[in-house]
This record gives C-alpha cells, sequence and structure tokens, in this order.
C-alpha cells in the first residue's frame, strides 16, 4: 500500500462517520431554511406589488429564486433573490442569505445603470445610519462576508470611506443576525426587506416626495 493510500482521521472525523443523527439534522435545517425562504418569499411579493416604486417598476414583473451550495468558503449556505434582475453590468437584487453556523442576512445589490440612473446615496445616507446597515467598502462585489474589509456600520465610516462609495460602480447595504437568533429571524428579514423598500424609495432619483418623515430628502449627513 502507497503512503498516498494512509490517510488518517482526527478523532472527530472518526465520530463523525460513525454518526448519522448530524447529517440528517443537518438536511432538517437546509429544508427548514428553504421553508422559510419561500414563506419570506411570498411576503416579499406582496410587499414588492403593493408599492408605488416611479422608474421601478420592472422590479413587479421578476421572479424570485432560492438556491444552495455546499461550500462558500467550505461551508453550505442557501440564497434567496427577489426581486432581482442581474445583467451583464447592471444588478438589481436584493439577496437574502443564510451561510451555516454564521448569519442571515439580507442585502440590497445595486450596479451599473440601476445605480447611475436611479440611486441617489447620499440623498439617503442618514437612514443607513440610523436603521443600522452596513455598507460595502470592498471593490469585490460578489463578496458575502462581514469581514471588516467587507462591510461595516454605515455609522463608522469615515469621509475617505464615503467618498469612495460614491465613485463605485455598485453599492451594497446588507443587515445581518447570527443563526442562534433563529426564533426571531423571520421578523428581521421581513422588517428589513421593508426597510430596504424605504431606502430605495427615499433615494430614488425619480421621486423628490419624502415618504417617510424626518429623513433628509437631500444633502449628506455625515
Amino acid at each position: 500500500m502507497s503512503d498516498q493510500t494512509k490517510i488518517h482521521l482526527s478523532k472527530l472525523e472518526k465520530e463523525l462517520i460513525q454518526n448519522t443523527e448530524w447529517i440528517l439534522a443537518k438536511r432538517s435545517v437546509v429544508e427548514k431554511v428553504y421553508h422559510l425562504f419561500g414563506a419570506l418569499l411570498e411576503d416579499y411579493k406582496k410587499i414588492i406589488h403593493d408599492e408605488s416604486f416611479k422608474g421601478f417598476s420592472f422590479l413587479k414583473n421578476t421572479n424570485g429564486k432560492i438556491s444552495r451550495g455546499e461550500n462558500y468558503l467550505g461551508l453550505p449556505h442557501i440564497m434567496m433573490d427577489y426581486p432581482a434582475v442581474f445583467e451583464k453590468g447592471n444588478t438589481f437584487a436584493i439577496r437574502t442569505f443564510f451561510w451555516w453556523g454564521n448569519f442571515f442576512s439580507i442585502t440590497l445589490h445595486v450596479s451599473g445603470k440601476y445605480l447611475q440612473h436611479k440611486i441617489d446615496i447620499g440623498k439617503s445616507f442618514s437612514f443607513l445610519k440610523e436603521k443600522d446597515f452596513y455598507v460595502c467598502i470592498n471593490n469585490d462585489e460578489w463578496n458575502h462576508t462581514f469581514s471588516n474589509d467587507n462591510f461595516i456600520p454605515a455609522a463608522a465610516m469615515n469621509e475617505t470611506q464615503i467618498a469612495a462609495m460614491h465613485q463605485r460602480n455598485f453599492l451594497k447595504i446588507s443587515k445581518k443576525a447570527g443563526v442562534e437568533k433563529w426564533n426571531h429571524v423571520a421578523d428581521f428579514l421581513q422588517q428589513s426587506f421593508l426597510e430596504i423598500i424605504s431606502f430605495v424609495k427615499i433615494s430614488s432619483r425619480y421621486d423628490t416626495a419624502n415618504p417617510l418623515p424626518g429623513f433628509p430628502t437631500s444633502g449628506f449627513d455625515l
């Protein structure tokens, strides 16, 4: 027998390959996350179809998609995109995300023409701070982690980071809840979805009205 076939397992690995309960429990958790996201999708659709978006009517024609993977940085994940438009260089999507062992998150991702012609960030930055949103400061728009070099709280951003945010061709704002918050995560995600919709309406270049009292319609509140 060659040395290459002499692969050793750790004590934990030996225990796991003899235990069927943990893999069955994982399958059950994944099914429950799918069920949760499916229920949220119906709630999200009602919100989108009940809201009036000047310049964003295309959102009502998008379909939701729930998908899963086993290896986002080595760990399973499930994500739901709704509403979502993915074109080459142009994205408008709200992504609900479950990352095993880490968190649930919900993220608005806008790029290309949907950012340049529809969203005015400075118009609504104070809203992001008040609602405890995180803002992406990375140049990789497909990084979903909450590492300090990717997402930071809007309230903690300095002038240099804010200026850089305005120069990027994409905008991502996000909120997260630890997986241990399972019992409350449905309410958290639905409320965060509503806040994202409010942000879109406030920051829309097609709507000069202020839909929520107390939020600025112009200027930049540092």
